[in-house]
């Protein structure tokens, strides 16, 4: 779980539900920006948040107003009942609440509740306490997540997150680690990021890191202070990859 900081607030509900009642109503203007936005290679986002996803959570700040995005991806154990859709995952089915009014895409159509079924692989969407909004169905295989969503969580507006991603071996996935911020130091082999929500975290990073400065190829030598950097590193080991943008 993210533990940096106090998640949320005193933020009222409604202020929270912003940003989906936005993607759901706006979801062409969301696509522009969120591109415009975007933090990673198409290729790292697809995989992070693709069909070997497990769970995710994901901290992003629009303004003032703060989301903890929670994404749970796995098979229905069985129908929506009381509020709440039971998930099976690796480490046991887990309980989701889910708005009345939730919006549901099955096999890429807009369906409903009552047209989920048992065994049907889902991901489902919610922020943080609040009942989920955004649920993605498949009868075959795992639903792919749209474009707006996609880059709206791991966009210019996040700040830090955590993604569980399945690995060759079913009992050890792999543990993400997701920091973005403007870069305040550049060590010897750490960078410190100062975070959109004011928090400074320095990170260890691997000699043999993949780095990208405005998209091209480059060196760890080539950060610089006021860049803005998105790391990622598995579990506790140092991060094998940086993006930064800047000078």
């Amino acid at each position: 779980m993210l533990t940096k900081t106090e998640l949320g607030g005193d933020n009222e509900a409604v202020a929270k539900r912003g940003l989906i009642v936005a993607l759901l109503a706006c979801t062409a203007v969301l696509a522009g920006s969120a591109l415009a936005g975007r933090l990673l290679p198409a290729s790292v986002s697809s995989y992070l948040l693709g069909p070997k996803l497990i769970r995710a959570e994901i901290y992003v700040q629009a303004g003032a107003v703060q989301h903890d995005y929670q994404l749970d991806r796995g098979r229905l154990q069985k129908r929506y009942s009381n509020g709440q859709l039971t998930v099976a995952k690796q480490a046991g089915p887990i309980s989701v609440k889910v708005a009345p009014l939730a919006r549901v895409v099955l096999n890429g159509k807009v369906s409903s509740l009552r047209a989920l079924r048992a065994k049907m692989q889902v991901a489902v969407l919610h922020d943080k306490e609040l009942p989920a909004q955004l649920i993605w169905a498949s009868t075959k295989s795992p639903p792919k997540l749209p474009l707006p969503v996609t880059n709206l969580l791991l966009g210019s507006q996040m700040v830090r997150g955590e993604i569980v991603v399945a690995s060759g071996d079913p009992t050890a996935p792999h543990d993400y680690l997701l920091d973005h911020g403007r870069i305040r130091q550049v060590g010897v082999s750490t960078v410190t990021l100062r975070e959109r929500d004011g928090t400074a975290v320095t990170i260890n990073i691997s000699p043999t890191a993949r780095i990208k400065l405005n998209g091209k190829n480059a060196s760890f030598l080539q950060l610089q202070k006021g860049m803005m950097a998105t790391t990622i590193h598995d579990g506790d080991k140092p991060a094998d990859q940086v993006f930064a943008t800047g000078r």
